[in-house]
């Protein structure tokens, strides 16, 4: 009886190990584009930054203004995206991108656990992707709640 037990008890020590150890989710293949598909560096042609106010709207393209957007995305998913507004330091913001069906799904690295879902279409050399952002639309130093819209071209 103690080496059924003992096997019982490794045998379930292994299934938690590789249950646990698994990625939740983490899909590199969506229904009809993967993170292959999409791997490497990009350069923003927009970046327009929006919230709609009562009655008013807001929003800021800072390609437009003369700011830069880079996004980098290496083949595991891993990305880096730099926004530099005109005359700003760059804001620098790390994580990893998976697929959920057809949706971008995306965990920053400062905000472990907490994904966010962004449409997104591509070509061989265009990229575009649209979601929800924080943003500082009115200038008083404080992000905002915003929507993104961002369309890049590979360098």
């Amino acid at each position: 009886m103690k080496v059924f037990t003992r096997f019982f008890g490794c045998a379930l020590l292994l299934i938690c190990f590789y249950a646990c150890g698994e990625d939740e989710g983490l899909d590199l293949d969506g229904s009809e584009i993967s993170i292959s598909d999409i791997a490497g560096s990009w350069n923003a042609t927009r970046a327009v930054f929006d919230i709609a106010g009562s009655g008013a709207s807001m929003a800021i393209d800072v390609v437009e203004q003369g700011g830069t957007v880079t996004l980098v995305i290496q083949s595991n998913g891993r990305f880096t995206l730099t926004i530099t507004e005109m005359g700003e330091d760059p804001d620098v913001s790390t994580g990893q991108m998976s697929f959920d069906e057809d949706l971008l799904v995306v965990e920053f690295d400062d905000s472990p656990g907490d994904d966010e879902f962004f449409s997104i279409q591509s070509t061989a050399n265009t990229l575009s992707i649209s979601g929800p952002a924080e943003f500082d639309l009115d200038g008083d130093g404080t992000d905002d709640p915003a929507r993104a819209e961002l369309d890049f071209e590979r360098t």
